[in-house]
């Protein structure tokens, strides 16, 4: 018996998915994110802090631009519109800077310029002045120094090169020795503060990372080492600090005056400095 031939394949359906079923699944993630969002702004709501100080600066800086004194309550009245009524509509808002915030009342005031030393200092000076060129003409070195006076007290001036110091160098000559030796010893009898600055003229220097500052600064502090080390001048009294070429007592614009700007300052300051 002879067999049938197949009409036809058989194929397996899929069941079809329900049309409204479908098409509201997006509305789960979109309510999952806003949930997330709402607690997200929530948890920021709780972090946040309100600065009282700031908030009514803030407020105090808008009752000129609007006219409003309201406003250091809180509040604003109601009105036409920004701008008071009256002004003028053709001319600029005139916007005043918010104030800063209230200033410590114990704060102390600001600093005054320097004034000359009273006349009780200016005596007192006087009397180192007098003792320190007594001792530089008894060791024949007055014509190494001079003298001035400024608002800080009374200041010696000795010229560098050649005589506190070999050219370019920081290492104190004999001669050097012998004239702070000749300053240092009615220093040390007086109790008034001592300053060393040291000072270059304009010449650069050809020696690296090495300038006029570590040069001025390191002939400071080598004068300074040497009036407690050697002198007996208290370390508590001293200071040193390098001025480099910026603080020259006359023009760089000749051999001369470089070489007056070439020095090492050692000012005695006024007691009530």
């Amino acid at each position: 018996m002879a067999r049938g031939k197949a009409t036809g394949r058989y194929k397996p359906t899929r069941p079809r998915a329900q049309s409204g079923e479908s098409s509201q699944r997006w509305l789960g993630t979109y309510g999952d994110a806003v949930t997330l969002l709402m607690a997200f702004f929530v948890m920021l709501y709780a972090m946040s802090q309100i600065d009282q100080h700031k908030f009514e600066a803030f407020l105090s800086g808008l009752e000129a631009p609007f006219g409003n004194p309201a406003v250091r309550e809180g509040l604003l009245d109601a009105s036409s519109g920004v701008v008071p009524e009256g002004a003028a509509d053709d001319g600029p808002l005139n916007v005043a800077v918010t104030p800063e915030l209230p200033v410590a009342t114990d704060a102390p005031p600001p600093a005054a310029g320097p004034a000359a030393p009273p006349a009780v200092e200016l005596d007192q000076l006087r009397r180192v002045r007098a003792a320190i060129d007594e001792s530089l003409t008894a060791s024949a070195l007055r014509h190494h120094a001079d003298f001035h006076m400024d608002e800080r007290g009374l200041v010696i001036s000795i010229a560098a090169d050649d005589i506190l110091f070999e050219t370019g160098s920081t290492r104190i000559s004999e001669l050097g020795r012998r004239i702070i030796g000749a300053v240092a010893e009615p220093l040390a009898r007086f109790g008034n503060d001592v300053l060393v600055e040291g000072h270059t003229d304009d010449a650069p220097l050809r020696r690296g990372d090495y300038t006029n500052w570590n040069l001025s600064t390191d002939r400071a502090v080598a004068v300074l080492s040497l009036l407690f080390t050697d002198f007996g001048v208290g370390q508590e009294r001293l200071g040193a600090i390098g001025y480099g070429e910026f603080r020259p007592r006359v023009p760089n614009d000749s051999a001369v005056n470089r070489a007056l700007n070439r020095r090492v300052d050692i000012l005695v300051a006024a007691e009530g400095a």
